[in-house]
């Protein structure tokens, strides 16, 4: 591992050791006054003076947070974890400490220690929700010094063509802290050939002098692009400089699931089919009823207050009402905050300035869109009201974006790209997901269709809760917002 990397490593565990240690002990203080202030749903009534004398320690709820963060971390030894996995990974620490703590304080009254049940009940949701917005201020932070310090690990990709180039930008679309795409590396037999906002960097007959002059870490090499021997020339060439070396896969049949198994005696790729559970699908139903209920209650305070804003800023109703695309192709009504004037042009009219493809239309600067609008957009609150959509069951919390009706064939099917559409109509159509973590507006039409089929190649509850929890980060950022 190059020295760069081992320092970005030690500085993100410094950042988030810092964090967590100050939620954690703001999390203890906040629970104090906060059981004083809960005295009338109690039986014992007791002064901030009583609480803070039968608290555990701050040292003793420390030392347990620090165990359970050893054993998770030890567990996962992931250079690049992905925000939602950094905050989820922060979640079960937050959690797991809670429940030690609960295990001792209920053991130590039996030996005569005189802890309060009732803080520790309460110190639970308490440092959970405190833990998991500080390590999103942790990361936040992390990101603005990463902004102003060289990068890390130095990126280049090795391929020709559109292969490469749809690796380019899928790298690019990541946008993994600390990690610098710095350009393409051709075969020997390969074509020169436009590959996006990166240059060329050489070729591998002179990898040794590429990986120099452009100080690379890592090299990522497209299926099937180079030789078995030129392979072998470029192992060779990495291994001695220390530079690590990739290869991607490419599945033929992008409906499965990989899998790497030992059969034989053989390391073998298994690919199966990507099925979904009636199991499964209640419980992610179970979880967008609940979230999409409990938001609209938290969040109406806001949501009649943007309608109102709405209302008084420019004329029209405070929704915006389409028929988009859902499950199956079925149609459904899809709900917006309006953002737009009611007397805005025609979408044809405005056809030859659409910056996107297939079946997108984005306009950076669209003259359709009102002050207050743009304000909504930039931090996708006008997406709010689709919670009811949530609740109604046409859509899910998180899944593939649903593209209006009039953008697909009638019967929400599209004959271009039949197995995109195919695909992404076996599930609900979701508020966020892969496209809007992974850069929303700046990413093409075709980044999309592979970003819907990764989703549904690999759905599960856990990257569901990780999207959720990346969303927010997003947003705050406001990249690709317009």
């Amino acid at each position: 591992m190059n020295k760069s990397l081992v320092l970005h490593q030690f500085r993100a565990r410094i950042c988030f050791l810092a964090f967590d240690l100050f939620a954690l002990a703001l999390s203890w203080s906040v629970t104090v006054y906060l059981r004083h202030f809960l005295n009338p749903f109690f039986h014992l009534q007791l002064s901030v003076q009583d609480v803070l004398s039968s608290a555990p320690p701050v040292t003793g709820v420390l030392a347990l947070w620090i165990i359970a963060a050893l054993r998770i971390r030890g567990s996962d030894n992931s250079p690049y974890a992905s925000l939602g996995s950094n905050i989820l990974k922060v979640g079960r620490m937050a959690l797991l400490a809670n429940v030690l703590t609960i295990v001792v304080t209920f053991f130590s009254r039996e030996f005569g220690a005189e802890i309060s049940r009732s803080f520790v009940l309460l110190f639970l949701p308490v440092s959970f929700v405190l833990m998991i917005c500080g390590r999103y201020a942790a990361l936040l932070t992390l990101a603005a010094v990463n902004r102003r310090l060289p990068s890390l690990e130095r990126v280049a990709v090795i391929g020709h063509g559109s292969a490469a180039r749809q690796m380019v930008q899928t790298i690019m679309s990541t946008g993994s802290a600390g990690v610098k795409l710095t350009g393409v590396i051709l075969p020997e037999s390969g074509g020169i050939a436009s590959l996006g906002p990166v240059p060329i960097l050489g070729t591998t007959s002179c990898l040794a002098e590429v990986i120099n002059h452009a100080q690379l870490n890592r090299l990522v090499v497209a299926q099937g692009h180079l030789e078995e021997t030129e392979l072998e020339s470029c192992a060779k060439v990495s291994r001695r400089m220390g530079v690590i070396l990739n290869q991607a896969l490419t599945v033929p049949d992008r409906d499965v699931d990989l899998h790497l198994n030992n059969l034989y005696g053989l390391q073998l790729l298994e690919l199966r089919p990507v099925e979904f559970t009636r199991f499964q699908e209640l419980i992610k139903r179970t979880f967008d009823v609940i979230a999409s209920a409990a938001l609209l209650v938290l969040l109406s305070p806001l949501l009649l207050a943007v309608a109102a804003i709405i209302r008084l800023t420019s004329e029209g109703p405070a929704l915006y009402r389409s028929t988009r695309v859902g499950r199956g192709g079925r149609h459904f009504t899809f709900l917006k905050f309006r953002s737009m004037y009611i007397d805005a042009a025609d979408r044809a009219a405005l056809a030859a300035k659409n910056e996107k493809s297939g079946h997108l239309f984005k306009i950076r600067n669209d003259p359709r869109v009102t002050p207050f609008g743009r304000f909504l957009r930039r931090w996708s609150i006008d997406e709010l009201p689709q919670l009811i959509n949530v609740l109604r069951g046409d859509m899910s919390m998180v899944g593939p974006r649903p593209l209006p009706a009039e953008d697909l064939d009638p019967d929400g099917q599209s004959r271009e790209f039949a197995m995109w559409a195919e695909q992404r109509s076996r599930v609900l159509p979701g508020i966020t997901g892969l496209w809007q973590i992974r850069g929303r507006s700046e990413l093409d039409f075709e980044n999309m269709v592979e970003l819907d089929i990764e989703y549904i190649r690999n759905w599960s509850i856990t990257l569901d809760f990780r999207i959720l929890l990346e969303t927010p980060f997003v947003l705050i950022s406001g990249r690709g917002a317009y």
